[in-house]
């Protein structure tokens, strides 16, 4: 498909920049939605405490100090002289309030007794916020918790702190790892209690579904403490990550007020965007197989970065866990995880560091780049992962 087709994109942009969707609530509830499952939006104060990294780098003032950083992160660091990049100074103890955007759907009409007391509990990952569970554009192919609900599940989406309908943090400090797993605890924990759930109340089963950095939240969560999820969906990761500075190389990251001043509003410099759709499609998309108009909607949805998310010291290795549930591992074939490639590299060494998992698969979903949830066949994805719901008893 050709990228821009400029009468395409004229209509496809009036329609985005029309106030009715410049506006858009959360989620953005589709009509077929509305006819199998009841969504109800939340706003959740959550309390954090914990032991953060202090950034020790002067605060980005253009664009040309983002390329040395990124530079400086995608440095090669063996070598006799090489000095290793270190942004941080030390940590401390830090306690925090924050107000979290969030969305529970379940079936319309459900009994006790079935799959709607399973929850999935789903993080996004970096550049998105919750619609990229629940999207406004083609929701038949492209949303996942329409599809979860039409097959009897209860969904859970948030938005993770400095994003969507939640808390404006600072880039640099509170939107690191810590946080955001004190967060996606906190939540877990509430819905474990039969908060935030509707009329459903409380769960049979938790299971945990990330998208990339959402991925490593949810394996960080299982490292932590095994005991809070019972099975865990872990897209748009992987564990034998050959070439990951392509996400730098890739997404052609700017300051995200330099981008658009007024949809950034109130984030600080330590916010990085997208400067163009091209690094939106080099990041999330197969060039060679997509579809414009979700292309073109990401693009309306897309969500900062925030630069300390980006630091491997920030979020640590991902190491063996202890974790017995069940763990499905599905990345597309053209993820810049596996450099552009997962075919054959997938299963391993994810299936040593789950070796503890009762079942653990690992699947390539063809022909989708790093977004799969946008990516042409999503809904065959989808089937991948709630027939795996299914045959782990969830």
């Amino acid at each position: 498909m050709m990228l821009l087709d400029p009468f395409r994109c004229f209509l496809l942009g009036a329609v985005l920049l029309s106030p009715a969707f410049g506006a858009p609530s959360y989620p953005i509830s589709s009509k077929s939605m509305e006819k199998i499952g009841d969504c109800i939006d939340y706003q959740i104060p959550v309390t954090t405490r914990t032991e953060a990294l202090v950034w020790d780098l002067p605060k980005f003032s253009n664009n040309f100090d983002v390329s040395a950083f990124i530079l400086s992160l995608i440095r090669r660091t063996t070598g006799p002289d090489v000095i290793p990049f270190n942004p941080f100074s030390g940590s401390k103890n830090v306690t925090r309030e924050y107000k979290i955007g969030a969305t529970f759907c379940s079936p319309k009409n459900s009994s006790k007794g079935g799959h709607e007391e399973t929850f999935l509990l789903a993080t996004h990952g970096l550049g998105y916020d919750r619609r990229y569970w629940i999207p406004a554009v083609n929701t038949s192919e492209y949303s996942f918790a329409e599809y979860a609900v039409s097959k009897g599940y209860s969904i859970f989406m948030y938005d993770r702190v400095g994003t969507g309908k939640s808390s404006r943090v600072s880039g640099y400090n509170e939107s690191q790892i810590s946080t955001h797993l004190a967060i996606l605890t906190s939540l877990t924990n509430s819905l474990k209690s039969g908060q935030y759930t509707g009329t459903v109340g409380k769960p049979s089963k938790i299971v945990h579904v990330g998208h990339s950095f959402g991925s490593i939240l949810t394996h960080s969560l299982v490292q932590q403490d095994p005991s809070l999820s019972d099975g865990i969906i872990l897209t748009d990761t992987g564990y034998n990550q050959s070439d990951f500075p392509a996400i730098f190389e890739g997404g052609r990251l700017n300051i995200a007020n330099s981008v658009s001043p007024t949809k950034y509003l109130g984030l600080n410099s330590g916010y990085l965007a997208f400067a163009d759709i091209y690094g939106n499609s080099g990041t999330f998309f197969n060039p060679a197989h997509f579809d414009p108009d979700a292309l073109w909607y990401t693009q309306h949805i897309a969500q900062p970065l925030a630069a300390i998310e980006l630091l491997p010291g920030a979020s640590g290795p991902p190491g063996a866990t202890n974790f017995t549930g069940p763990v499905l591992l599905l990345t597309g074939e053209y993820d810049f995880n596996c450099a552009g490639n997962c075919n054959g590299i997938l299963e391993h060494p994810a299936r040593e560091i789950f070796r503890k998992s009762k079942a653990f698969q690992a699947a390539v979903h063809p022909k989708s780049g790093h977004g799969i949830n946008f990516n042409p066949n999503a809904t065959g994805a989808f089937g991948v992962m709630t027939d795996f719901l299914s045959q782990s008893g969830f």
